[in-house]
């Protein structure tokens, strides 16, 4: 990695801090699934046909179009060649009979990009590196025979679809479990593919938040893999929902994201105004490093300060800083931080002592 894209990766990912407990939430798994699984042949040309209608989804999170141009150049010469590509793993949503893409969006990219000629940033697509023949052209300036050739292509899906219980749910674990292609995609990244409303939109308009980003998170621009949006829907849904919060704390975030999914004006606007008013208090009055004991920010305290604020109204706490700091300096307090911070009882105690000290 050279200093120029260091510092934009820097710039991009948000350091927390390391807690055992949030990380072992992660990795739960509490369901039990019934999936159908079975193979379906496309062509070459009825795939890129359903990337542009619609049909099949390719996510659109972190992971970009990454596929240098030889590389791309060499997968459409296996089509030309008619050598083996490896398959494809699919998703199918029962509501739309949509196709997720799980494993191989950039071979499907690659495809539609060829056949349209020209990639994604509207560069032109030329052939490069492969055998003399085709080197340096395009789809449209390759012959008649050759294009048919690639139309005509077989490439083989393996398709999963749920049968119980009556919901996506279990694409969480099959993107986890499946997924191949580079990084595993963390659970907000498949959040933000498969819970696709307009509450999207909405946290990306938060995330945007000057106070948030400069001040909080102390980050530029968004994280690559999300972080920041699911602090932001952590705090929203312990806000509404703790009464209700059951481990693990990742499916009761998916669950709450599921039902937010289409918001109307008055919540998008209720929200807003809480969040604003949380972060415009804490960037006033804690600047320095707000919910950190070490290095990173520490979800936990970040979680129940911030419902303690929301919960008690920014404009009714008064000598905010100094409670905090003694809120940061109380043992219970700061073993409910530490340890087992997904915990029911562990979750409701901190939020409730702190809410206890900012009322003082």
């Amino acid at each position: 990695m050279n200093k120029k894209d260091k510092l934009v990766f820097d710039e991009q990912n948000i350091e927390l801090e390391e807690i055992e407990s949030e990380n072992t939430d992660s990795e739960t798994d509490t369901a039990e699934y019934k999936i159908n699984t079975y193979g379906a042949d496309f062509t070459l040309e009825l795939l890129s046909k359903k990337i542009d209608e619609g049909e099949i989804i390719i996510p659109s999170f972190q992971r970009r179009y990454v596929w240098p141009l030889k590389k791309a150049s060499k997968l459409i010469e296996s089509f030309l060649l008619g050598l083996p590509v490896p398959q494809i793993f699919l998703y199918r949503e029962k509501e739309t009979q949509n196709l997720l893409v799980v494993d191989g969006q950039q071979r499907l990219k690659t495809i539609n990009y060829f056949l349209k000629g020209k990639f994604g940033d509207g560069s032109i697509f030329k052939l490069t590196g492969v055998k003399e023949r085709w080197n340096n052209k395009k789809y449209d300036e390759l012959e008649l025979s050759d294009r048919r050739k690639i139309n005509n292509y077989i490439l083989r899906a393996n398709i999963f679809e749920q049968t119980d219980p009556q919901d996506n749910s279990s694409i969480f674990e099959i993107f986890e479990r499946l997924n191949t292609g580079g990084m595993t995609l963390n659970q907000q990244e498949i959040r933000n593919c498969i819970i696709r409303g307009n509450i999207g939109d909405f946290l990306n308009e938060l995330n945007n938040n000057a106070n948030w980003r400069n001040v909080i998170l102390r980050k530029k621009y968004p994280d690559q893999r999300m972080k920041d949006i699911e602090m932001i829907i952590r705090f929203w849904a312990l806000l509404e929902k703790r009464d209700n919060y059951k481990k693990p704390m990742k499916d009761f975030l998916t669950n709450f994201m599921k039902e937010k999914n289409n918001l109307n004006k008055d919540d998008k606007e209720k929200f807003k105004k809480i969040f604003d008013e949380n972060v415009n208090l804490v960037s006033r009055e804690i600047s320095e490093k707000p919910f950190r004991l070490k290095a990173g920010i520490n979800v936990a305290i970040y979680d129940s300060v911030m419902v303690a604020i929301a919960t008690i109204g920014s404009n009714k706490i008064l000598d905010f800083k100094e409670k905090y700091n003694r809120l940061l300096n109380n043992d219970a307090y700061l073993k409910n931080v530490s340890e087992h911070t997904t915990d029911v009882d562990l979750v409701k105690r901190r939020i409730r002592l702190a809410i206890d000290y900012f009322k003082k």
